[in-house]
């Protein structure tokens, strides 16, 4: 008999490729060794169970920024394997119906998250998980996608409304 493959929703390597991370729909968060391919650490039930959407490495590859179906975004830390930071108030009329990934922005100062049900972007300071104000997207049904620059304040969404949209946040300038 055939043992059934899980399936992923995501992978994503480090900065320097020597490990990768996979999100899976079976609620596990898995921690991959990028020379052997052996799984070197598992995040079981990363989200209490609920499927995980997205998985990603910070730059300096100490931590891994997890999304769920169940609307909430979680920073770990991998030399403890625990939770450090969980990341709410997207979300709240309910889980998702949809996979959608969380992202830091391109200095990791703020984390990233579109809620499905308002059609906004959730935004939240990294470190301490304020919560900011929401930003409209202006699609006409959910965000499908998005993805930040790696290099300055602007991100894309894709939608099913057959449209993407670009946003660009323009430097504050202090005149003294």
């Amino acid at each position: 008999m055939r043992k059934k493959a899980k399936k992923s929703s995501q992978v994503h390597y480090s900065e320097n490729a020597r490990l990768y991370v996979t999100a899976s729909r079976d609620g596990d968060v898995k921690i991959w060794d990028g020379v052997s391919n052996r799984c070197v650490e598992t995040f079981m039930r990363a989200h209490d169970g609920s499927p995980i959407c997205s998985a990603k490495f910070t730059k300096n590859g100490k931590y891994i920024l997890t999304s769920g179906m169940d609307c909430i975004v979680k920073l770990w830390e991998l030399s403890t394997n625990r939770c450090l930071i969980v990341y709410t108030g997207a979300g709240a009329t309910g889980g998702m119906e949809n996979l959608q990934n969380a992202s830091f922005n391109h200095n990791e100062d703020y984390v990233m998250f579109p809620d499905e049900k308002s059609g906004s972007m959730c935004c939240w300071e990294a470190r301490n998980s304020d919560r900011k104000r929401l930003l409209a997207l202006g699609h006409s049904v959910y965000c499908r996608t998005f993805s930040h620059s790696p290099t300055m304040p602007a991100f894309i969404t894709g939608s099913d409304d057959h449209r993407a949209r670009f946003w660009y946040r323009k430097p504050v300038v202090n005149d003294h």
